[in-house]
């Protein structure tokens, strides 16, 4: 699963964050309540305050629908359900480039000219799939980019000169 890319759906984009706002919220009015407590002087009050958010943040993580396996052992195998429901992989690995002419995208929308045999959501989500790719391309050149110029700065900076076929 490293670095694979996948789309999610807008609404479990949202209730993702959402869920993580209301355990922020609920750690945090927890601790206020407890604190009051036991300044009060009222442990028993703080007791029955930690169980009542116990119980709160137990619900919280029940709607999440992550797997008891995943919660023990960390595994991401263990998502794999909750991964389907939610997730989208952004393309297919074995997709082919996309361009013009080798079988990509626009070949493929003149072969059944839109004509409702493949969504246009699956059009879309296969251009995103595509630019993702070239993105992460671009991404790999441009790190390549900034090696290769930290080079030529050392070199520099050590007072060597680099090689250059042009000089006089």
């Amino acid at each position: 699963m490293d670095n694979e890319l996948y789309l999610i759906h807008l609404d479990d984009y949202l209730s993702h964050i959402d869920g993580k706002l209301e355990m922020y919220d609920l750690l945090l009015e927890l601790v206020r309540s407890v604190r009051k407590d036991l300044e009060a002087g009222e442990p028993s009050q703080a007791i029955r305050t930690l169980c009542a958010y116990e119980q709160q943040a137990h619900e919280l993580y029940e709607s999440w629908d992550i797997s008891d396996a995943y919660a023990e052992s960390g595994a991401p195998d263990d998502l794999a359900q909750l991964m389907e429901d939610e997730l989208l992989p952004a393309w297919d690995e074995d997709e082919d480039t996309g361009t013009e002419n080798d079988g990509g995208m626009a070949d493929d929308m003149e072969d059944d000219g839109m004509n409702g045999e493949t969504s246009a959501a699956a059009y879309l989500l296969r251009a995103v799939g595509q630019l993702n790719r070239v993105t992460a391309n671009i991404l790999e050149i441009t790190k390549a980019m900034v090696v290769y110029e930290n080079a030529i700065d050392r070199i520099l900076n050590n007072g060597e000169m680099p090689e250059n076929d042009c000089a006089d």
